[in-house]
């Protein structure tokens, strides 16, 4: 068993408590959402083809997918996020037509769910993996990985909060890891990009940028 150094106890720290902030924005600011009747959920998000509706019941699967692979890691197990594409897919779409004040309860029951996982996880938990669509992650990025997810799809509702609101501990984690990933496979980013901020950088690359050069796909 792999036994994390101070620096990696203290970056997890910060990883976890970023993305439980990050939550409790989200879940504030849908809570007003509901009060004041201001969003509809069926209404297009700025993701193509996805509703709020369907932004909303992805960060739910999402966070428990996430559970799904910490309890697998207690148990000493490595399981994947999701048991196929398709049931990605289905479980977002399943949820989706549902009224706000279902999908914010929804969102919050998951969210509390993943958080206990992590609180209830012990050392040897945390030095194992879990089985993303991308592949093996250790349990320590599950994390930052989170935050990411949402940081990017708070800003995808189109609720007036965007890629200017990300945490700026957000964007000063992930802006240079993901900018890494980027020029490994030797792209560059245009010079206009290269003039933005950190985070305008960071939401182009995530192709959330506007008034810039054209970005590329969107990230999901």
């Amino acid at each position: 068993m792999s036994v994390m150094n101070e620096l990696e106890r203290r970056q997890l720290d910060s990883d976890v408590a970023g993305c439980a902030l990050a939550h409790q924005r989200l879940l504030a600011d849908l809570d007003h959402q509901c009060e004041t009747a201001r969003a509809n959920p069926s209404a297009a998000s700025l993701l193509p083809d996805w509703s709020i509706g369907h932004v909303l019941s992805h960060l739910a699967r999402n966070a428990d997918g996430f559970r799904t692979m910490i309890e697998g890691a207690s148990k000493r197990e490595i399981r994947p996020m999701y048991e196929s594409a398709h049931a990605r897919n289905g479980g977002i779409e399943a949820g989706a037509s549902r009224s706000l004040p279902e999908l914010v309860i929804d969102l919050r029951r998951s969210v509390w769910a993943l958080e206990s996982a992590w609180a209830g996880l012990d050392a040897e938990g945390w030095a194992g993996s879990g089985l993303t669509r991308s592949g093996k992650v250790p349990v320590t990025e599950f994390a930052w990985r989170r935050w990411r997810e949402v940081e990017i799809h708070h800003g995808d509702l189109g609720l007036g909060f965007g890629p200017a609101d990300w945490s700026p501990d957000y964007v000063r984690f992930d802006f240079p890891r993901r900018l890494a990933d980027w020029t490994s496979g030797g792209k560059t980013l245009p010079a206009e990009v290269l003039a933005g901020k950190p985070w305008q950088q960071l939401a182009w690359m995530f192709g959330r940028a506007s008034g810039l050069a054209t970005p590329p796909p969107a990230w999901v």
